[in-house]
């Protein structure tokens, strides 16, 4: 199905043990399949830019999503649209998204889906959409990996999700929302859960989603309320001593941890105000050190020096948000990070060698199992 490389490296285009090839090499879209199974165009045939210099370390973007067929047709393009501040839905196709990280020197996405809470029969449809990003990574080997999503607040669901998921697919870690019918990831409700992926050594990918209070109109919500969503949601889990806890879950908080850099200083504060609170979980901005943090929409002087105080430096991933976000705003995001000369920023390791530690993205393979069940 893919030719060998013709570059240099000498290797095949299509040996998922291959981690660097150039990022010219996505498919061509001369040859198209549509996959009944989730409705997506599968693109077949040689890979463009035969005969470039191979590029040695691409990036590996930790916050792109994917909308499979199964998912629009449930949620609808209204539920995508409500949040975007134009009032337009994004689209998403595999070849949108190849194009995209060759324009941007992504070696590897890692995708997950936008929204979780309130979706109509949940377990189903999350499994459906868990098995189209595995699909996905079959059809493209190191190209996408996948963060799995979880039917929450069903508890029981999303138990038997975490080892279908874990077992069967080989996802890189778990998507969880900022909150669920106005309980945060720090409630004791969520316990059950933290505890499973704490003992599977998970990686777990925070994303905010509408809150359960009614919007201020003010903005649509991911111009303020997402970002706050993912601040409350921090400090919900520090309140909650989760990273004290639960020393072998790693977190990675969306587009820089919101407000978080900016607050830190009145939460820990705050919270070392708040009676046994230090003594039972230690300090707060530990905790706050202990988080992963994407540069999604978030690659501006002034908020990448607070978070690299805040963290370090092997705690930043890179990120896009795409296809929320368009991608004239992703390269010129990526402009600002290319020129950044920020103290505590590594940019080599932020691009790459952060997430391939974190992911074990030059180890993992995709386990060959049967589907359903669970």
């Amino acid at each position: 199905m893919i030719e060998a490389c013709q570059c240099q490296c000498g290797t095949e285009a299509s040996d998922s043990s291959t981690r660097h090839h150039n990022r010219r090499h996505t498919r061509s879209p001369h040859s198209k399949k549509l996959s009944k199974r989730t409705g997506m165009m599968i693109l077949y045939g040689k890979r463009v830019g035969e005969g470039e210099e191979c590029m040695q370390r691409g990036k590996i973007d930790t916050h792109h999503h994917f909308f499979p067929a199964v998912y629009v047709d449930a949620v609808g393009w209204e539920l995508l649209a409500a949040v975007m501040p134009g009032g337009k839905p994004p689209t998403w196709s595999a070849q949108a998204a190849l194009e995209m990280m060759e324009e941007n020197g992504i070696e590897t996405a890692i995708l997950s889906i936008s929204a979780g809470p309130g979706l109509p029969k949940a377990s189903q449809l999350l499994r459906s959409c868990n098995e189209a990003a595995a699909d996905l990574r079959r059809v493209y080997p190191g190209r996408f990996g996948s963060f799995a999503s979880l039917p929450l607040p069903d508890l029981d669901a999303s138990l038997r999700e975490i080892e279908f998921a874990s077992e069967r697919l080989g996802v890189h870690g778990f998507i969880l929302f900022t909150s669920y019918g106005g309980k945060y990831l720090g409630d004791p409700h969520f316990a059950p859960i933290l505890e499973e992926l704490d003992r599977r050594g998970a990686v777990v990918f925070v994303h905010p989603n509408m809150p359960g209070y009614e919007l201020p109109g003010v903005a649509p919500a991911s111009v303020l309320e997402f970002p706050f969503e993912t601040t409350r949601t921090a400090t919900s889990l520090l309140m909650a001593g989760v990273p004290s806890r639960f020393r072998r879950l790693r977190f990675i908080l969306s587009h820089a941890g919101g407000a978080l850099p900016s607050l830190a200083p009145r939460i820990a504060l705050s919270l070392t105000m708040m009676p046994g609170l230090v003594e039972r979980f230690g300090d707060p901005l530990v905790g706050m050190r202990s988080f992963y943090y994407d540069t999604a929409l978030s690659a501006g002087i002034s908020t990448l020096s607070a978070l690299c105080q805040l963290t370090d430096p092997d705690h930043i991933l890179f990120g896009t948000d795409f296809p929320f976000a368009p991608n004239w705003a992703i390269r010129s995001f990526g402009e600002t990070l290319d020129g950044l000369a920020v103290a505590g920023f590594d940019r080599e390791s932020v691009y790459r060698g952060n997430a391939a530690r974190l992911l074990g993205l030059d180890t993992r393979e995709i386990p060959t199992m049967g589907r359903g069940g669970g």
